[in-house]
């Protein structure tokens, strides 16, 4: 057996999981988002009703998770390349979704809290685990 750190194969190196585990849970947050907001824009009944939310209404943020689905689902897909831009872009737009999922919360509270949770922990498994350490592995 060789003490070489490259001996191992990447997906039993430390960290591996977390990064699988970001990249998986920012393609599905993504995913969640993007429908959320068509749901938002189609359908507003399905939200609760007479909210107030933070500032503007309902489409408004039915147009931002909307986009902030796309962009997490851009950083999913790129994530376990490697790269320190995808690693920051990852963190920037899971920090963004989290902080919209709180202003968004007076439409679903129970879902908002779910996905605020999901996206810190996105955040930590990528500055944790992220960058040039996720580069050994590869």
């Amino acid at each position: 057996m060789t003490s070489s750190r490259y001996s191992m194969p990447a997906s039993e190196k430390e960290g591996y999981g977390w990064i699988t585990y970001a990249s998986v849970m920012l393609g599905l947050v993504g995913t969640f988002n993007i429908l959320d907001g068509i749901v938002g824009l189609s359908k507003s009944s399905f939200f609760v009703a007479n909210a107030h939310y933070v500032f503007s209404d309902l489409r408004t943020w039915s147009w931002i998770l909307l986009v902030l689905g796309v962009l997490q689902l851009i950083a999913a897909f790129r994530i376990t390349s490697g790269s320190e831009v995808f690693r920051w872009f990852g963190i920037a737009v899971a920090s963004l979704s989290a902080i919209g999922q709180l202003m968004a919360s007076p439409g679903y509270p129970l879902w908002s809290l779910a996905a605020f949770t999901m996206n810190l922990l996105i955040v930590y498994s990528l500055v944790v685990y992220g960058g040039a350490r996720l580069r050994e592995t590869v």
